[in-house]
């Protein structure tokens, strides 16, 4: 939506017509978002090989924790709809880091036992 229908993004989320950089801070904050969904994607099918996925894809959530705070505390009105979708995904993505980070230690935890019994 932010490249596509920017001017709908703005009516939803904040009643308003996008001014002045409005829309290419929208569209940047699109270009996060969709290399935000590839590290997600990626990660969801590479995981089990390669656990180091679960603390990149951590890495890319704790970033975007500061961008949604930022977002919130910068914007000079929401709807109600802008409310009730951008004020959890901080907290989710909070959650979301703490549990990819225990599932990699769980994952390399495992492996490391099994690694150590094959060398020796």
């Amino acid at each position: 939506m932010s490249w596509l229908a920017p001017d709908v993004w703005f009516r939803l989320f904040h009643h308003a017509a996008p001014a002045s950089l409005d829309v290419a801070f929208l569209r940047r904050s699109g270009g996060q978002w969709a290399a935000f969904a590839l590290a997600q994607a990626i990660a969801l099918w590479r995981w089990r090989k390669q656990p180091i996925w679960l603390p990149i894809v951590a890495g890319v959530r704790f970033s975007d924790l500061f961008t949604d705070i930022s977002y919130i505390l910068a914007v000079p009105s929401l709807t109600t709809l802008g409310w009730w979708v951008l004020i959890p995904p901080p907290f989710l993505n909070f959650i979301g880091v703490v549990i990819l980070l225990r599932g990699y230690r769980q994952a390399t935890a495992r492996a490391s036992p099994a690694a150590q019994a094959s060398a020796a």
